[in-house]
């Protein structure tokens, strides 16, 4: 056997208590509601059983049907009309609720807020106008059979009980449904809502009351003195509002109609029943409309709102894409974060000014208010264009824009540019370009030394032989040591090429670079003289390189004698040792480098520094800035011995700042010996 769960347990005592609760509503209700507004003690013109089974199982589902139904039955059980007649009404009421919440979930896709314009005229259809024919014709037509109603007012009976399920479903289903769920109001909301209910009462009693009398004015315009108050609480309090105003107007106004007082009193219990129907007809369900209108227009305009929020934050917190927006003038219109960050001025600098006021040359800035004109004329977005221009600090920048059209209204356009910092990236191509240059030029000198040795040797070989073959004394001899010598030189020429590309020999050998500097300290103290002051800086946990000691000297003792010559009026010549760790980022703006642990060697002087067009160059042979003192070929084979070695050369240079250059070399693990 299957056994029921504490929890089981738990739901189905709450779902007896609710059916009980509901039996009792139910049958209070349906008390409260034949003692006034009746036809023959039997039909109603509101019943409000009817909305509160209907808004019962909506919220509650089908299991609350039994308590509809029990109160349904005791409903007519308790009046002078046979059990059977009870049982049969009891069904046709069951059968109402069951087939409007039916309906109103599966066919209608209802949703009890009642926020859309199809949700009210769903609950009109389906549960106030078509699962009502089914109480109203089951049950007048079992009170005609046990005679109760004769079969000659089957009609008149049917309508009045028809249109009574009609209003209960329209007046209360709605109120139980919409305030199933509290409010959030702040206190003034609440206390006009409180008066709103309040003037509603009084106008009410006041149009219905018959204090006017019908010599004076005839009576029935007066009902139309409640429609602002509808408006009102539709405006303001949409559904929450509209569901209590129509129930406080149909309560007094019905209960005044039936005492025979109100605007609709002098056309007989009849007419004037018919009348108040009509009328509660045309107030209920526009205010229930206008109510679901002003909640479609809200959500729409949240919704607008919400995307106009999402596109400026998309707009504003774009990362790296500077996007501003220009009026048909070229003046800005908007400024985005990304655009302060990368020109550095603010929003507030920015909106209302042309480019030429603050951004442009006033070359650049006419041609590109001639591209917004043309973008607003023709409607087609420009191509894309690249832009040198400064920011507020007169950094440079190099930038590519996209300037496209955007049409605000229907005669209306709006320029976006939406710019993209390419500064580092032509940097990099610039150092990709340059490596590739430095490359093809190590290549080609390479081949040109190699062949240009192999000459050499043969002229040395042939001058020594015929210095040998001269007798002592002879005048010719001077002449062919002077060939040597010159091809000695030439010589030196060529192993300064093969080392600018990279073809000299090399042995190898791991060394610590601090011991290096140690060593070479008195010849560079030395080459520096007086003037210039030497600063050494060494971290004692070094790691060890693997490189050619003798090449490595030489390439130190290169920068340090450029570094003289950049300071002929003195300056400080600072020597740094230092264990780094370079990641992807950091690797970037090297040009086939590689993230790892590396041992940096860099020389940095305070002297004359280096201009942008010469860095270009620098490291190309026979390149000098010295004019006839310098042969060119200094950084050249700097730069080849550190290629050599397997690491990486940087430069930066700031005329009137000085010069550092950077060595990265590969550390070698500690067990390394060889």
């Amino acid at each position: 056997m299957s056994r029921i769960l504490p929890s089981q347990h738990t739901l189905i005592w709450r779902t007896v208590l609710l059916n009980i609760l509901l039996t009792l509503v139910y049958l209070s209700t349906a008390k409260l509601g034949l003692l006034f507004a009746f036809v023959q003690g039997n039909a109603t013109l509101i019943w409000m059983p009817t909305g509160i089974s209907l808004a019962s199982v909506l919220l509650g589902g089908y299991a609350l049907l039994p308590g509809v139904a029990l109160g349904a039955f005791l409903t007519v059980a308790t009046t002078a009309v046979p059990l059977w007649v009870a049982f049969a009404v009891s069904v046709g009421n069951t059968l109402e609720a069951f087939l409007g919440a039916f309906l109103l979930r599966h066919v209608a896709q209802f949703d009890i807020s009642l926020q859309r314009l199809r949700d009210v005229w769903n609950l009109f259809l389906w549960a106030a106008l078509l699962s009502t024919v089914a109480s109203a014709t089951i049950g007048v037509g079992s009170l005609c059979a046990a005679g109760a109603v004769s079969w000659t007012q089957f009609s008149q009976v049917w309508l009045i009980w028809w249109l009574g399920n009609v209003m209960g479903n329209l007046l209360v289903a709605p109120l139980l449904l919409v305030w199933s769920r509290s409010p959030c109001w702040r206190l003034s909301q609440l206390l006009e809502f409180v008066m709103m209910l309040v003037t509603t009462c009084a106008v009410t009693i006041i149009a219905f009351g018959g204090w006017i009398p019908p010599t004076h004015v005839e009576p029935y315009p007066l009902v139309f003195v409640v429609f602002p108050l509808l408006i009102w609480a539709a405006l303001r309090f949409e559904q929450y509002g509209t569901t209590a105003a129509n129930f406080v107007l149909a309560g007094f106004s019905v209960w005044m109609t039936v005492s025979g007082s109100g605007p609709f009193a002098p056309f007989g219990l009849q007419g004037s029943i018919e009348l108040l129907w009509v009328f509660m007809a045309v107030t209920t369900l526009p205010a229930l409309l206008l109510a679901a209108s002003v909640s479609e227009r809200r959500h729409a305009e949240e919704a607008l709102q919400h995307a106009y929020s999402q596109i400026y934050q998309i707009i504003n917190n774009a990362p790296g894409v500077a996007i501003q927006g220009y009026d048909s003038e070229g003046r800005v219109l908007f400024w985005n974060k990304a655009s302060e960050d990368l020109y550095g001025f603010t929003e507030q600098q920015a909106v209302g000014k042309r480019l030429g006021q603050f951004l442009l040359s006033e070359q650049d800035a006419k041609e590109f208010e001639q591209m917004v004109q043309r973008i607003v004329q023709t409607g087609q977005p420009a191509p894309l264009r690249e832009w040198e221009t400064k920011t507020a600090s007169g950094a440079p920048r190099h930038i590519i824009s996209s300037l496209f059209p955007v049409r605000i209204e229907r005669d209306k356009v709006q320029v976006v540019c939406m710019d993209v910092d390419i500064t580092e990236r032509k940097r990099l191509e610039a150092e990709l370009l340059r490596a590739q240059r430095l490359d093809s030029i190590g290549r080609l000198a390479g081949g040109i030394a190699h062949d240009f040795n192999n000459l050499l040797t043969a002229i040395m070989s042939y001058a020594e032989i015929a210095l040998t073959r001269l007798p002592e004394g002879h005048p010719a001899a001077e002449d062919i040591q002077r060939v040597l010598d010159a091809a000695d030189r030439a010589s030196e020429l060529v192993k300064h090429l093969l080392a600018f590309a990279r073809r000299q020999t090399l042995t190898p050998q791991v060394i610590d670079l601090n011991h290096l500097l140690h060593n070479v300290m008195p010849l560079l103290n030395r080459l520096l003289g007086k003037q210039v002051e030497l600063r050494v800086h060494t971290d004692p946990a070094l790691k060890k390189v693997k490189a050619d000691p003798t090449q490595i000297e030489q390439t130190i003792l290169n920068l340090a004698i450029n570094a003289r010559d950049a300071m002929p009026n003195g300056g400080v010549l600072t020597i740094e040792t230092a264990n780094v760790t370079l990641d992807t980022t950091a690797v970037q703006a090297v040009p086939d480098m590689s993230p790892g642990e590396y041992v940096m060697l860099s020389v940095s002087d305070t002297g004359t520094g280096i201009s942008p067009e010469h860095i270009e160059h620098l490291f190309e042979p026979f390149f000098t800035t010295k004019g006839d003192q310098g042969t060119g070929l200094g950084l050249a084979v700097v730069y080849g011995v550190v290629k050599q070695s397997g690491g990486h050369i940087t430069v930066e240079s700031e005329p009137g700042r000085g010069t550092t250059f950077r060595i990265y070399l590969p550390s070698v693990p500690p067990d390394t010996t060889a």
